[in-house]
């Protein structure tokens, strides 16, 4: 398995669990293991974006907000990790599913606008023709 995989799939697992409202032994160290290993994502907007949201998701866990956290995860878990899943990954979908997703929980998310406003930043700034 690539580390690229491993952040893939340990995004996905630690949010699976956290929706649950619950953590266990594994997830805090998943996400410490997600953050040491960013430089293997070649995406630089998806690299930004895991780094904010893997990190507030740990703070999030830490103080028992498990849903927050796992609403959190759930938002960047299908970002593009390298320039081939980015050549695949549908930004509208992202902007008119996921996005949206997120923002119709904001209530149980700390730190919601702060997050959506970051990852639209990114977003626009990989995305945009002039990249501004």
């Amino acid at each position: 398995m690539t580390t690229r995989q491993a952040i893939a799939e340990g995004l996905i697992s630690c949010r699976n669990i956290l929706l649950g409202d619950r953590t266990n032994e594994h997830v805090l160290p998943c996400l410490e293991k997600v953050l040491a290993d960013l430089d293997s994502i070649t995406v630089s907007s998806t690299r930004k974006i895991v780094e904010c949201c893997a990190a507030e998701a740990v703070d999030q866990i830490k103080g028992a907000n498990f849903v927050s956290a796992g609403r959190i995860l759930n938002l960047i878990h299908n970002l593009p990790l390298n320039q081939a899943s980015e050549q695949r990954w549908d930004v509208d979908y992202f902007l008119s599913i996921e996005l949206p997703t997120f923002l119709e929980h904001f209530e149980e998310i700390k730190s919601a606008r702060l997050i959506a406003l970051f990852v639209c930043k990114q977003i626009a700034c990989q995305y945009l023709p002039d990249g501004s």
